[in-house]
């Protein structure tokens, strides 16, 4: 199915992608790769990795590099600060804040929270979109081999904290959270951001710097567009991104695909998070030489820098999903192996992706075009039901290209198929979904479904839970025609919001990237690289999105005095 439209677009795309690096590879030398990195990061002298990559230049790179050459000493810790303070601008300088025009106090849609203590916190998460609203600089634009930010020709809502600016597969639960509050040009907008990505490179990368272009995230940029009609029914809004969806489509297939053969003799196309990365992270350098300080031939230390981008290109940085189960390093950052996997939920969201297609194409008025997704659609869950589905298990599972078989862990991502709406044809699949998950006794846990059943230390593993992926599992369920599925959705849905709701209160009024799941009076979560972060973009637009759909059925819980007067930060006003 490949038209002379897409031969001709993606000719044009593989001239841009080229022409993009090129201009790319003069700021480049100072924030993806070179001695100076290296020798900045080396010497430790940031807290975050990230500040220094995120810090805007006062000279051109040349001259910068010129300077740094001439330094005599380039391992001293105290000559690289003051060479970091000479020829760099703070880290976000080249961001501003500005106020979406399309907020408003009061949105009308939050009337249907009946419960008042819930409406006002409905409230004040709604104020937030003002405090992390970003504009990029017109000065990046202007000079952008300035600045590691990629320069966007509207306004963003940023995640918050580190995360400064757009993130790929935040946005969609961002966007969710926006059409709740009625704001309909700054989604619209931050859709658009995300499209003139894939017009300058082929695919959204991870996130707005430009040494995030050798990756990108979870491909939701589809399921943005169809939040975004279904709210407004914008069929000329369609017709602009359709191209855009099927040029990232490609993308996906040219890239990430890889074939998969079943016991029986089927072959599949699969997709698999999938990134060559030579170099540690410049946003993670330190962490990534310690990473792969085990190994010591350069063959070695690629593998293992390339699968660490690669699970950061799944939103997962990190969790033992992509570590090895066996031997001495198992459940450990130093055994990952994200390129040996093939992931449930990245399929589920390929083959949304497809009805997607399907639809919007449909619209348009292009049959042949909507049969042809549609038809793709159809045996992409037919081929997740012969390959991911475990029938005894009543769940999907990721497949591991080594054993050739599924990996039988319980991870939150298992159920996403739902989500997707990518289930075999069955009568009874949510039902059984539904009887895995209490099984695995993760719908027991008090603040909310754990990521996993592991402690490895890293963040996407228990105690942590995370607002898409329990709003994935919610809205999966949530689908079923048996009302007692739907309960059970809701009642995950309650608890969820509890779980956030006090830690709302306890924290003065913060909401956060992550929680602890396993404490009935859930509080933020912790693990990983980076300290946890407080804004925060996708959990206040779950948050929103959970409140209106049971708007008419949940209550706030009454809050014991020593939560009111137990609080973290400043006082709720």
């Amino acid at each position: 199915m490949v038209s002379i439209f897409v031969v001709i677009a993606f000719s044009l795309l593989f001239a841009s992608a080229v022409h993009g690096s090129f201009d790319m590879a003069y700021n480049c030398r100072v924030f993806c790769t070179g001695p100076l990195l290296k020798a900045v990061q080396n010497a430790h002298i940031f807290h975050d990795s990230k500040d220094f990559v995120d810090m805007p230049l006062k000279y051109d790179p040349d001259t910068t590099l010129k300077a740094f050459d001439q330094l005599a000493n380039k391992s001293d810790v105290e000559t690289i600060r003051s060479f970091v303070d000479e020829y760099f601008l703070p880290p976000g300088a080249e961001l501003q804040s500005c106020h979406p025009g399309d907020w408003v106090s009061k949105p009308k849609t939050f009337d249907n929270i009946k419960d008042p203590n819930y409406r006002q916190w409905a409230y004040d998460i709604h104020a937030k979109w003002r405090t992390l609203c970003r504009r990029v600089k017109d000065d990046v634009k202007r000079n952008p081999n300035f600045y590691s930010l990629i320069s966007l020709p509207h306004p963003f809502i940023a995640p918050g904290g580190r995360f400064r600016e757009f993130y790929y597969w935040d946005t969609y639960w961002i966007i969710k959270g926006l059409l709740v509050s009625e704001m309909t040009t700054t989604a619209k907008n931050m859709i658009r951001n995300l499209g003139e990505m894939v017009k300058r490179y082929g695919f959204v990368p991870n996130g707005g710097r430009v040494y995030y272009l050798k990756r990108t995230q979870p491909p939701l940029l589809a399921g943005c567009v169809q939040e975004y009609f279904n709210y407004t029914r914008d069929v000329d809004f369609v017709k602009e991104m359709l191209p855009l969806l099927e040029k990232e489509y490609q993308y996906w297939i040219k890239e990430r695909s890889v074939e998969w053969q079943t016991p029986s003799g089927d072959n599949f196309r699969f997709f698999q998070y999938r990134v060559h990365q030579d170099e540690p992270r410049p946003e993670s350098y330190k962490e990534d030489v310690f990473t792969a300080d085990h190994v010591h031939t350069d063959e070695e230390k690629v593998k293992v820098w390339s699968d660490i981008a690669g699970a950061c290109e799944s939103g997962w940085d990190f969790s033992s999903r992509w570590f090895a189960k066996e031997g001495d390093r198992k459940n450990n950052l130093r055994s990952v192996r994200t390129s040996r996997v093939v992931p449930v939920d990245l399929n589920a969201f390929m083959c949304w992706n497809q009805a997607i297609l399907s639809d919007f194409h449909a619209l348009v008025g292009n049959e042949t075009a909507s049969t042809e997704y549609k038809n793709e659609h159809e045996q992409t869950k037919f081929a997740m039901n012969q390959a991911f589905w475990e029938e005894n298990d009543g769940t999907w599972y990721d497949l591991d290209l080594d054993t050739k078989d599924k990996s039988k862990h319980y991870y939150v991502s298992n159920p996403t198929p739902l989500f997707a709406k990518c289930a075999h044809d069955s009568k009874n699949v949510h039902k059984k979904v539904l009887d895995y998950l209490n099984r695995a006794r993760v719908t027991e846990y008090p603040g909310g479904l754990p990521t996993s059943l592991i402690w490895s230390g890293e963040q996407w593993d228990s105690p942590n839970g995370w607002a898409p992926t329990n709003h994935m599992v919610i809205e999966g369920l949530r689908n079923s025609d048996d009302p007692a599925v739907q309960d059970a959705a809701f009642a995950l849905a309650n608890k969820w919001i509890q779980s956030n709701y006090f830690a709302f209160v306890r924290s003065g009024g913060k909401m956060f990237e992550k929680y602890n799941v396993e404490k009935f009076r859930s509080q933020a979560g912790g693990g990983g690289e980076y300290e946890v972060q407080e804004g925060f973009g996708w959990t206040n637009g779950v948050i929103l999105d959970l409140l209106l759909t049971y708007g008419d059925r949940i209550r706030a819980p009454a809050v014991p005095p020593i939560l009111v007067n137990d609080v973290i930060g400043s006082p709720l006003t």
